[in-house]
């Protein structure tokens, strides 16, 4: 009966644990299968496993072979050894332990299983990629320079060749060098003389000799495989200037690598013969030569060659490889695609083209994003659990107008939940989920200096139709990493309201149901009991997993790589989260290398749409022309949707991605030369232009905006950066050279255009305008004021507007008090032109002041504020008339409400009227703007004022 019990209770264990093994698996399968997408679960499952198996079986025939072959002396040596150190137990009448040979055949079999599925289990868990696409692989259709193999072959079969001879050479290796140890400490092998080419050398018996005859030559076929591998790796050779193959590697190298595959060849006929023959030397003298050319021919070659021919005549060997270099890190990085102009910069500006940039002047960035996220959550932040993680830009047309939008989602930070709070009950089932976002036009400040909300409160309201929110939920986002369980019996906290917070039920397409098996093995995944214990679970529960964005899209398509800068729009009422994808490779020739994200070729060739209320999540192709992307079209059919799939309305808001865009600039620095002499002699290198943070020069960040183009009739969002001379310590220039800008709107997007300033124009550099501005007498001494007494000063970033041929800087100077939870606010906008530079209160009195013309820069879109204003207020008169004709009127409440329709018509009428006076304002005459400027250098603040603050250094949000 005791047995039986320890049976039951050893198989019941045995089973537990393999429930717990399998949970993970099982909850994997659960949640793709719930999203949709179980073939992305499936297809790498099922590859891994028939890798592992072919792998596997593989090594262990050849390690099972190689023990079996050497098991007899195995167990022999193992006897001889056990049988001196028991000598004295069996002087002592005890037993002597022998070890028999089926012991000995169980641990063999033991030994190779674990080795060989070991050794496989790493190949299949990271190989399983490149095996399908080189299965699936699509052709670039243009070839490399030096073999002429099509560029396909370095992206997809080239990465599986690799992944083969790793898998197998290095296990054969290791087994080829125990064996020959072992028959050297077994006896089987003596050597007789250190010089192993003579004939009495070594002896060996003819069984062992065969055995390794039969591994040496297999090695040696792998051998000659990797040195033919080898060649093609020569195209991402780094010795030299070039990169890639140069004079060295293609004259002294590859002849090197072509020569030791002959010998690995003649090392494979000598093995097959010493098979047969009793011919040791055979075996020996083709290792011993092997060894030796190896470095002589692939090291000490081509570095004599590098040093005498190559380095004295450089320019004149290398010049068609650095031809090869720039072409294709060109291609590899999609440089070749963009279209170049000139930039005249000296245009004068005047009254009639300022007029006609007024939609790019409207949508000049005024409010900083650094400064901007404090704000929000100071003034937005409603609550102390409420946190704004990044400030997204995007763009939407407002009552017709082209508007830049800053906006930032309200999510749930259960970290800053009262300590008392933070129970499983309320992390779990009550809060979560955050609520609402908070908007603002980049150009719209009060004259408090605080941003004009375009979105604000919870529940959120706006009055713009186009920013209205339907759906305000986001139990998906940047800052929600943990699982939450919805649809209990415990309705879920919505948003605060009064003295009782509202609430809510979850009504999305995903989650998990928690059927009686399901919550057994989540239980076993996440190690609670609660999903059994919780009474508020029910029949109709969801579980909802990997609520980050980022990790629920990485883990659906780790094969993708992601852009560090996902962001929300309002489409249609509800929220949803854009996230821009790459296909990349890091084997493309000769191409260089981008080090932070070590790759050398990438495409934005999928958006990936996150639905911020139910995490449904939809894979766009926007590059179907990307062989990289089509390949994995082939491999997991169905899963990109064509990006005529995605509704109109969203695509308006897909943003040429910013990582992608660095990237392009940073190897733009160089790449923009295309002649290799100028490039061999770096005569027209450039740098990202610097803006000061505190005292330190740091690159300018590439920024959205929304602009005209030169040779564009209408304002458009496009992503842009400035370019400087590349400086040295001998060298140091920093004026304007170039700058790009990436399109995004309709038919133009992706489309990247770079505007070079001509070589004879001198234009001042967004650094020399940081340094004019705190050499300027009147605002350094005016910062200076203001950076005292509790006070600080916060530069926010400077913006380069070019503008009709010419270059507007703007850059806005926030005070801030030194008291903890102080919002910035807007006090100055420093605006530079040319030679001039001015500080004054808003934008229009800066540009007054340089111009001599006061612009009619129109607010944020008006009509509709009045409309929905009008139409709400109607609707509350409408139903207080019904209400009043179905009950009788009580005369205190007909008072109070009086006062309060009254209190509305007022505060209405007071922003009609502010609208009115912008948008009518008068021009001025230039001898406005002049008294308009003496009138800004005489104000000066009261030295005993408090809260004045500013300081004349950036400071690093």
């Amino acid at each position: 009966m005791r047995r039986t019990a320890r049976i039951i209770l050893v198989l019941l264990g045995m089973v537990l644990i393999l429930f717990i093994a399998l949970s993970g698996l099982f909850e994997d399968y659960l949640w793709y299968s719930d999203l949709g997408y179980s073939q992305l679960f499936w297809t790498p499952l099922i590859s891994k496993g028939i890798i592992q198996i072919i792998n596997g079986t593989i090594l262990f025939t050849f390690i099972a072979g190689t023990l079996f072959s050497i098991r007899h002396a195995i167990l022999t040596f193992v006897n001889e050894r056990l049988r001196k150190r028991l000598r004295l137990v069996h002087e002592m009448d005890r037993p002597l332990y022998h070890l028999s040979q089926r012991k000995m055949t169980l641990w063999l079999i033991i030994i190779s299983v674990l080795i060989s599925f070991g050794v496989s289990f790493v190949t299949g868990f990271t190989g399983w990629l490149e095996v399908l696409t080189f299965l699936n692989a699509t052709p670039f259709g243009q070839g490399d320079p030096i073999f002429f193999k099509d560029l396909g072959f370095y992206v997809f079969q080239l990465p599986f060749f690799f992944t083969i001879y790793n898998a197998f050479f290095g296990p054969l290796f290791f087994l080829t060098f125990f064996t020959i140890v072992f028959y050297s400490f077994a006896g089987v092998i003596h050597f007789q003389s250190l010089f192993i080419w003579k004939k009495q050398a070594i002896e060996i018996n003819s069984a062992a000799r065969r055995h390794l005859a039969l591994l040496i030559t297999v090695l040696f076929l792998f051998k000659g495989f990797g040195c033919y591998l080898d060649t093609f790796r020569l195209l991402y050779s780094q010795h030299g200037l070039v990169l890639g193959a140069g004079y060295a590697d293609l004259h002294a190298t590859l002849p090197a690598l072509k020569a030791l595959m002959v010998l690995c060849a003649l090392s494979v006929v000598g093995g097959i013969l010493s098979f047969f023959k009793n011919e040791v030397r055979l075996l020996t003298l083709p290792i011993l030569v092997i060894f030796i050319s190896i470095p002589l021919l692939s090291g000490l070659g081509p570095m004599v060659l590098q040093s005498m021919v190559v380095i004295p005549n450089e320019l004149e060997k290398e010049t068609s490889y650095i031809q090869n270099e720039i072409a294709l890190t060109r291609f590899a990085y999609g440089l070749d695609q963009i279209s170049e102009e000139d930039y005249q910069a000296d245009q004068p500006l005047t009254s009639e083209t300022l007029q006609q940039e007024l939609p790019t002047l409207n949508n000049v960035r005024l409010n900083d994003p650094h400064p901007l996220l404090r704000t929000y959550t100071q003034k937005q932040g409603i609550r102390p659990y409420y946190k704004f993680y990044n400030i997204d830009m995007d763009r939407y047309r407002i009552n017709g107008e082209y508007r830049q939008v800053m906006l930032a989602p309200r999510e749930f930070s259960y970290q800053d939940l009262e300590n008392t709070a933070q129970t499983f009950v309320n992390l779990r089932f009550k809060y979560t989920h955050g609520f609402g976002v908070v908007a603002s036009f980049a150009n719209s400040v009060t004259p408090e200096g605080l941003p004009a909300f375009a979105i604000k409160d919870v529940p959120p309201t706006t009055d713009y139709q186009e920013l209205q929110i339907s759906q305000p939920r986001i139990y998906f986002g940047e800052m929600t990493h943990d699982w939450v369980v919805v649809n209990t019996d415990l309705k879920e906290f919505d948003y605060p309201e009064g003295k009782a917070n509202a609430e809510t039920r979850y009504e999305g397409k995903s989650g998990i149901k928690l059927s009686p098996f399901n919550r057994l093995m989540l239980s076993l995944k996440h190690g609670t009991l609660r999903f059994y214990l919780a009474n508020e679970i029910n029949s109709q529960s969801r579980i909802l997993l990997h609520r980050n964005i980022m990790d629920r899209v990485e883990k659906l398509a780790p094969f993708l790589q992601y852009d560090d800068n996902p962001y929300l729009v309002v489409d249609e009422g509800r929220l949803k989260w854009i996230i821009d994808a790459y296909t990349v490779s890091n084997t493309f020739p000769y191409s260089s290398m981008y080090p932070e994200r070590e790759l050398n070729y990438i495409r934005n060739s999928v958006k990936v749409v996150v639905d911020a209320y139910d995490g449904t999540v939809a894979f766009f192709a926007v590059d179907t022309e990307d062989p990289i992307l089509q390949t994995y079209r082939k491999i997991f059919p169905g899963v990109f949707k064509d990006l005529s799939a995605m509704p109109d309305t969203l695509q308006t808001h897909l943003r040429y991605p910013e990582t992608l865009f660095k990237i392009q600039s940073t190897m733009l620095k160089n790449f923009h030369m295309t002649d290799p002499t100028v490039f061999y002699n770096k005569e027209d290198a450039w740098d990202i232009a610097k803006e000061l943070f505190g005292s330190e020069p740091q690159n300018i960040a590439p920024y959205y905006s929304v602009m005209r183009l030169p040779d564009s009739e209408q304002p458009e969002s496009v992503l842009m950066i400035p370019f400087t001379p590349s400086s040295n310590a001998n060298n140091i220039r920093n004026n304007m050279v170039a700058w790009l800008a990436a399109r995004m709107d309709d038919e133009h997007y992706g489309e990247l255009k770079l505007y070079k300033v001509p070589k004879n124009t001198e234009v001042d550099g967004p650094l020399q305008v940081e340094s004019r501005i705190d050499q300027d007498p009147e605002i350094s001494k005016q910062l200076a004021l203001w950076d005292q007494k509790g006070s600080s000063v916060i530069r926010g970033d400077l913006v380069v507007l070019p503008l009709a041929g010419k270059f507007l800087y703007v850059e806005p100077v926030y005070l801030q008090s030194a008291k903890a939870g102080s919002i910035p606010e807007m006090r100055r906008v420093i605006v530079a032109y040319g030679d001039k530079i001015v500080m004054s209160e808003t934008f229009e009195e800066a540009l007054a002041q340089l111009f001599g013309v006061r612009l009619k820069l129109s607010p944020p879109p008006p009509a509709n504020v009045s409309a929905l204003a009008l139409t709400s207020m109607d609707a509350e008169l409408k139903t207080e008339e019904t209400a009043d004709a179905k009950e009788p009127a009580d005369p205190q409440e007909d008072t109070q409400a009086l006062l309060k329709q009254i209190e509305q018509i007022r505060e209405m009428l007071n922003q009609l009227e502010q609208q009115f006076k912008k948008i009518t304002g008068d021009s001025v005459d230039s001898e406005g703007g002049k008294n308009a400027d003496k009138a800004a250098h005489e104000v000066q603040p009261d030295p005993d004022d408090d809260s004045a603050n500013l300081d004349q250094s950036k400071t690093n949000p």
